[in-house]
């Protein structure tokens, strides 16, 4: 039985590992991106150009898009030579893009109006999770369509959670990443906290990192290295992209009466880093705002 034929729009450091799995995995592959140059090493492994989110689509099966923000992710899926204008009834498109739960679910019901589904699935982890099958994958939309596509989503990820509803999975990675952004803001806090007490930072990420215990943490782990030396970029998850998931939970927050008031501040932090240039930045930046109102430093 011959596989599914699978396009992949967005070839940015999270797309093209993913898409190369896919690929490595077996399934022929069509790829469009902004600027072809960054299309041109899976070209050379195998797969097809494509001249438009549109000829994408016509020629394929399943489309994943994981593009910078709701306005690109509409303009791929909803603009002019996007994929619903070369779509056929029965198209499955993955969106993987990190964006609002509405803007998820007003993409699904315009997909409706030609029969092509549209699941919000956004993800969790790096490139190196990535590279290793190992992301977090929220979905959110169709039940069929999600057990159609469900053997594909776990060649990327080791953990695929349907969620229920459009919109649903964008949320859960909201709700997620909140968790994340609160716990790099302590993190960051606590090794502040330890420079001023003449205790070396190191040490906190040690017993922090320690598997079994209370205060271990995720983002102690892999955060706290980079605030001691001073590995802000390239970023793992960028300050733009961590205030940006922050106002999203924030205006949910609002949406549905309840009060986030770590979030606001971690938030507020991130917008000070922003406010810096540093934007793209990783986000475990804060530290240095932290440092500057205690007059000490982490780094080594």
């Amino acid at each position: 039985m011959s596989k599914t034929k699978i396009g992949f729009i967005g070839l940015g450091t999270m797309g093209i590992v993913m898409a190369r799995r896919l690929m490595d995995a077996g399934y022929p592959l069509t790829v469009w991106n902004r600027t072809k140059a960054s299309g041109e090493p899976l070209i050379t492994e195998g797969a097809t150009w494509a001249d438009s989110p549109g000829e994408v689509a016509a020629i394929s099966d399943v489309v994943f898009t994981i593009v910078s923000d709701a306005a690109a992710s509409e303009a791929v899926i909803c603009g002019p030579g996007g994929i619903l204008e070369g779509a056929a009834p029965g198209l499955i498109v993955i969106d993987s893009a990190s964006i609002a739960p509405e803007a998820s679910r007003a993409h699904a019901e315009r997909a409706r109006s030609k029969d092509v589904y549209i699941l919000d699935a956004p993800v969790s982890g790096g490139p190196k999770v990535a590279e290793k099958g190992a992301l977090g994958i929220m979905v959110g939309g169709s039940k069929e369509a999600f057990d159609t596509c469900e053997p594909i989503l776990k060649e990327l990820g080791s953990m695929v959670l349907y969620a229920g509803d459009s919109g649903n999975g964008t949320t859960l990675k909201v709700i997620a990443n909140l968790v994340m952004g609160v716990a790099i803001q302590a993190s960051a806090e606590a090794l502040v906290l330890a420079a001023k007490a003449g205790i070396d930072p190191q040490v906190v990420i040690d017993i922090t990192s320690l598997p079994g215990t209370g205060p271990q943490t995720g983002a102690m782990a892999t955060r706290g290295p980079r605030m001691i030396s001073r590995s802000f970029f390239p970023p793992h998850f960028s300050a733009n992209n961590m205030y940006k998931d922050l106002s999203g939970a924030m205006h949910l927050a609002e949406q549905l009466g309840v009060s986030l008031p770590t979030v606001s501040a971690a938030r507020e932090l991130l917008r000070a880093v922003i406010a810096q240039g540093k934007g793209k930045h990783d986000s475990s930046e804060v530290v240095t705002i932290l440092e500057a109102m205690a007059a000490t430093s982490v780094g080594k």
